[in-house]
């Protein structure tokens, strides 16, 4: 089974602008979990480039993320093509223009629906939750925080390495996923959604302007 994108922009709903608490000098990782709580309904645009050795240039598509609670995630691509992919409780729908739907079951992908695990306790603000999914590390300051997320499940490390959450003050602005293959997604949220990824970007480029204060 193919597995979508819906891995990285989903579980980004747990980093939606607006609401986050904002940090101290050493954030905390119970904090910081904290300050990613969020109520539904709730929705965000996004910027996602990927990148993969199979591809010349990254692939780069905007849209909008919508949470509207634990059995009901959507993401909508807009930009350069129109896509929908919907999670409703266990079944995974994906729509594109000019293709047939397809649809899915969560338990067909073990590390997927681990990973959407570890969103729903995001979303919860229930750090130890996340930890079933996932080993925990915080860095930065106030200024500039990140969040680290390394799965713990075999399954899910078979695909993914780790997920890094960046953000300053009280806003968080960027959502990265690093795959096992030397690829990756980062999706950029907000305020950040607006950002030009030129063709010849690279994923550490992407990353740095993640990291930048």
């Amino acid at each position: 089974c193919r597995i979508p994108a819906v891995l990285t922009p989903l579980l980004a709903l747990g980093c939606l602008a607006h609401g986050a608490t904002a940090f101290g000098a050493a954030p905390d990782v119970d904090a910081l979990i904290r300050g990613l709580a969020r109520k539904a309904p709730a929705s965000v645009a996004f910027t996602e480039a990927r990148f993969s050795a199979l591809l010349r240039e990254p692939l780069v598509v905007s849209g909008e993320l919508d949470y509207a609670g634990p059995a009901s995630l959507d993401r909508r691509v807009t930009e350069p093509y129109r896509e929908s992919t919907a999670i409703r409780g266990e079944s995974v729908r994906l729509e594109r223009d000019g293709e047939p739907e397809r649809t899915f079951a969560l338990k067909r992908v073990p590390e997927l629906r681990a990973l959407l695990s570890g969103f729903v306790a995001l979303l919860s603000g229930d750090a130890a939750a996340v930890r079933k999914d996932f080993s925990v590390e915080s860095g930065g300051d106030d200024a500039s925080w990140s969040l680290e997320l390394k799965p713990v499940e075999a399954s899910a490390r078979r695909r993914l390495t780790e997920i890094v959450v960046n953000g300053s003050g009280s806003e968080p602005r960027c959502f990265s996923m690093l795959d096992t293959r030397g690829g990756g997604s980062v999706l950029l949220l907000g305020a950040a959604a607006g950002t030009n990824v030129q063709k010849n970007a690279t994923l550490e480029d992407l990353l740095s302007l993640c990291r930048a204060e």
